[in-house]
């Protein structure tokens, strides 16, 4: 049997990874397939549907287990021993490293109980995050290739777990270890791509730039009678939807804005929303699933999408916009 195991954060529960929908449509070269959302919490429920032949298997690397478990891990010594000969060790990197190792560990505990891995004679893990995720499937491959099992372990790579000056004390632990054991590791963009290349030249042979991406739903014109504006993303500061808001104050025609996502500024937008002009008329649509999204672009008049990010990697809600002939407005920091 050809079984695939899928490593999330936390798709198909919660809120998150939603452009992992588009990739389910080409899992038939496998007999099966098994989901593994590896952050989930106790009360989380499922909120995304599965293609059929799909099967979910929720794990949790946080919580139990203690750091003794893995404190004495070669892995980790050789990394902690990396940090401390290059001068890069302090305590909040050593606590990080445990950390990270002791989310792998659990993880990996949950994942030796999966279904069907006793029966399949080639399996392919694939972690959407180059984090603890992958680390997990790392462990999970050894074991399995001790047991005669043909296994491969590819991993997509997006921005946080590229770029270390932008982790917490600047670091991301055991890189060497995720790059040693991943068969590729496929960066959404061709500057994550070359970050990783000049970081660890010595695996850029398994270095594959592989782009998200939406299907083409071809050209749809919006209405003239109606300037409809549309924003989707999380309500978060590096999406800056105060600048929407603002730039709306000055209007003197009609307009509808639509927001689609939900997040922790949300009462402020709100409320920031709610003073501007009469002529503008604000709707907030809160979370949708993708589905839902693409359904919302195909039946609406919309005239612009707008992003105002302040920071983006490769951002597919622009890519869906464009796949059905919406024109895009947006800052050039992608």
């Amino acid at each position: 049997m050809n079984l695939l195991v899928l490593l999330t954060s936390s798709f198909p529960y919660g809120k998150g990874e939603e452009f992992l929908a588009n990739e389910l449509n080409y899992i038939s070269g496998f007999d099966r397939a098994v989901v593994c959302p590896c952050g989930v919490k106790p009360g989380d429920i499922q909120t995304k549907r599965l293609k059929s032949g799909m099967e979910c298997f929720p794990v949790s690397g946080c919580g139990g287990g203690s750091y003794a478990r893995v404190i004495f891990n070669k892995n980790v010594i050789k990394e902690m021993a990396s940090l401390l000969f290059s001068g890069r060790f302090y305590a909040g990197r050593a606590h990080e490293l445990l950390f990270f190792a002791k989310n792998a560990a659990n993880i990996y505990a949950s994942l030796k109980n999966l279904p069907y891995l006793k029966d399949a004679g080639s399996v392919t893990i694939y972690s959407y995050w180059f984090y603890d995720e992958a680390a997990a499937g790392a462990l999970l491959k050894g074991c399995l290739e001790k047991h005669g099992k043909r296994v491969r372990l590819v991993s997509r790579a997006h921005g946080f777990d590229i770029h270390a000056e932008r982790a917490k004390y600047g670091y991301l632990p055991m890189r060497s270890f995720l790059f040693k054991n991943c068969d590729r590791v496929f960066p959404c963009s061709f500057d994550g791509g070359a970050v990783l290349k000049k970081e660890f030249p010595a695996y850029a042979d398994k270095v594959r730039v592989s782009r998200l991406g939406t299907e083409d739903h071809g050209v749809k014109y919006g209405s003239r009678k109606k300037f409809r504006i549309v924003s989707c993303s999380y309500i978060v500061p590096v999406k800056r939807l105060n600048l929407i808001a603002e730039a709306l104050g000055k209007a003197d025609f009609p307009v509808i804005w639509t927001h689609i996502g939900s997040g922790p500024l949300e009462q402020e937008v709100r409320s920031a929303a709610a003073a501007l002009p009469e002529c503008v008329r604000c709707e907030f649509k809160g979370a949708m699933e993708n589905a839902e999204i693409m359904d919302y672009y195909k039946k609406s008049d919309i005239s612009v999408f707008v992003n105002v990010s302040s920071s983006e990697g490769i951002p597919v809600s622009i890519m869906e916009a464009c796949s059905f002939g919406i024109p895009v407005v947006a800052t050039g920091v992608g």
